[in-house]
Order: C-alpha cells, then structure tokens, then sequence
C-alpha cells in the first residue's frame, strides 16, 4: 500500500469513528432534547383554570381525543358555540397548548371557535417522547383529520395558528395534502435539520453544523419518508393566504437564519405576506405575544430572581425548586403579568377577517 492509499485509509477510519460518535451524540440529545414535556406548576400567565376562576361562567371548553400514529392526542375545543371560523392551534416546543391559552381565549373572545390541542409526548397527550421536529406536522396532520370527520367542524372555515415548532407545522402540513383557508406562521423555520444545527450551532459553536448528516440521518430513522418536510415546499404547493410573522430580535429561531421570514426568495406563493415584529421592548421569541405591562412585569421578576439563581447555580427560572419558585410567584399580579400583546392579535384577526370577506 502506498503512502497516499494509507492516508486515504487512516482519514476513512477518523471519518467514520468522528461519524458514529457524533451519531451517538445526536442520538443521545434527541433522547435528552425531546423527552416529556409538562406544562410548568409556576408561571406568570394564567392557566385555564385560572381565567375560569377569574372570569365565572365566560370560558368553556369541550374536551376530544384522537389517534396520530399509534398515540392518543388530546384537545379542546374552546368557544363551541362561535361559527365566524375555526381556528386550529399548534404549539411550540417544550410547551403544550395551553401554555398559549390567554390568545386562544382572546381569539374565542373574537368570535373564533379555537380547537388547541397538546402535541405527542407533550403535557396531556399520550407519548413517551415528543420524538422530533417532523412530529409537529404529523400531529397537526391528524388534528385536521379529526376536523374534516366531525360533521360540525368540518362546515367551518379553517384557519390555521402556529408558533415556533407549530409555525414551521402549520406551513409543512401543507405537504400532507391537508385542506386550510387561510395560515399564521409566527416564528416558524425552513425545516428541521436547519433549524436543529443552527440551535447547536448557538450552544456549542460552528462544529454544531458538522453534525447535519447525523440530523438527517436520525430524521429518517424515526420518521422514514415524513422527515424531511418542509414548510417552503409546503407554502409553494398551495395559493392561500399566508402570513409569516418573526420577531426581529429573535435568537431562538434566528431571524436572519432558519426562520422562513429570512427566505422570502425561496417562496413562490403569490398570497404570502411577511410581517416582522418589532414591539416596543417585545421583538423576541417569546416576549411578542405579551403586552408591554406584562413584559415590564416579568423582567422585574427575572431580576428579583437573579439572587436564588446564583445561589442555587442555575441559569434558569425553571431550574429553581418549586418552594423557590412558589415565594416568588405567589403575590405577582397576573392582571399584568398575563396580558396579551393585542397589537398583534388584532393584526392575526384582521387577516383571518379579510379571507372571510373575500
């Protein structure tokens, strides 16, 4: 063997042990990166059972179950006796539905019936795991299955909402050949290898892309033929309405990377308008959705918790013990801390109102 045939050989052999470790790797984050999610006992909105409490007798809600794959998925049906259109919500990561419920019960408040459910592996939907990105549009998939088989949902118009993991969802069931009138895609990304190195990229630095083949290749072995969707090409098989909605201060999905707002050229569907948000102070990932009040209410929070991070060591709230957390969430005033960003539902309203006029 001749010396450039073994250096040919020796680079093989660091390719592949440098490729199976980082398959482990990835292998072992998914695992890590999407196990149950619940939705947390301390926070500054309100749950469900809070704005029943707070507001008797004006919200209901009407509970259903359905299959996708071989998991039970559970929802509710919010406002069941709204007709102006059926809004179907989908969620973002490590969150179920209800972590968005103060906008749901905004939009029933609308005139919206507003079906939201918890995605697999996610608060009280059945699942060991959430499994993947390409779960997203499959969940979502089998929630509109269930609409167009109930006799009375299926009459309604239907509008899609997502956010995160459900506003790239709400753009990829597209591909599934799924029938919607109109879609708000609101810090929704391209596809989920994109999205997952460059979230990699921003923990551990630039090797992070290296790891793409990897991605891939657990995609395929967990969702064969569904895990490569895309929301692009989701987007440009169809000619409704569409509005992609992205902080421009958003760093979690980054809104000069994998965010779909950063590759209008790629999109080919007339009836697509882009939106960037740029509240006052709110321009983020999350912090869009709340009002200004509660924005200012909740940094407050964050500083006043700053002390027991350090001293429990974490960097998080949410890594805080629960008797941590319950001093300092008993006396905030969730009128402030649980307002909503009307700006921008008023925005989403306006664009589900103007398909209804046509």
């Amino acid at each position: 063997m001749n010396k450039k045939m073994k250096l040919l050989v020796g680079l093989g052999a660091v390719a592949a042990a440098w490729g199976g470790a980082s398959y482990a790797a990835v292998r072992k984050s998914y695992g890590i990166t999407f196990s149950r999610t619940s939705l947390p006992k301390y926070s500054a909105d309100r749950n469900f059972a809070e704005h029943q409490e707070r507001y008797p007798g004006k919200y209901t809600r009407k509970s259903v179950r359905f299959p996708s794959g071989d998991v039970m998925l559970q929802g509710y049906i919010y406002g069941e006796n709204n007709d102006k259109g059926l809004i179907i919500f989908s969620h973002g990561v490590f969150a179920g539905h209800e972590s968005y419920v103060s906008g749901i019960l905004n939009m029933v408040d609308r005139g919206y019936r507003v079906f939201g459910f918890d995605n697999t592996g996610c608060c009280e939907s059945e699942g060991d795991t959430s499994k993947g990105l390409p779960q997203g549009p499959l969940d979502l998939a089998a929630a509109l299955n269930y609409v167009e088989c109930d006799p009375e949902l299926s009459k309604l118009p239907r509008f899609l909402f997502g956010h995160s993991w459900g506003g790239y969802s709400v753009c990829a069931v597209l591909n599934l050949n799924q029938r919607v009138d109109g879609i708000v895609s609101i810090a929704g990304f391209t596809e989920p290898v994109q999205v997952t190195a460059e979230m990699g990229a921003g923990m551990f630095g630039p090797v992070a892309y290296l790891t793409r083949p990897m991605i891939r290749l657990e995609n395929r072995r967990l969702f064969k033929e569904n895990a490569g969707l895309s929301a692009i090409e989701g987007i440009n098989r169809t000619e409704i309405p569409i509005l992609i909605m992205h902080g421009v201060g958003d760093h979690y999905v980054r809104v000069d990377g994998a965010g779909l707002i950063n590759h209008q050229d790629e999109i080919t569907n007339p009836n697509v308008t882009f939106f960037p948000l740029d509240y006052e102070g709110r321009n983020g990932h999350n912090d869009i959705f709340l009002s200004k009040e509660a924005k200012e209410c909740i940094d407050e929070l964050e500083e006043r918790l700053a002390a027991p991070k350090a001293e429990h060591h974490v960097k998080e709230t949410w890594e805080l013990p629960d008797e941590v957390k319950a001093e300092y969430y008993k006396d905030l005033d969730k009128d402030v801390s649980a307002g909503i960003n009307l700006e921008l539902f008023d925005t989403v309203d306006e664009f589900y109102s103007g398909i209804l006029d046509r």
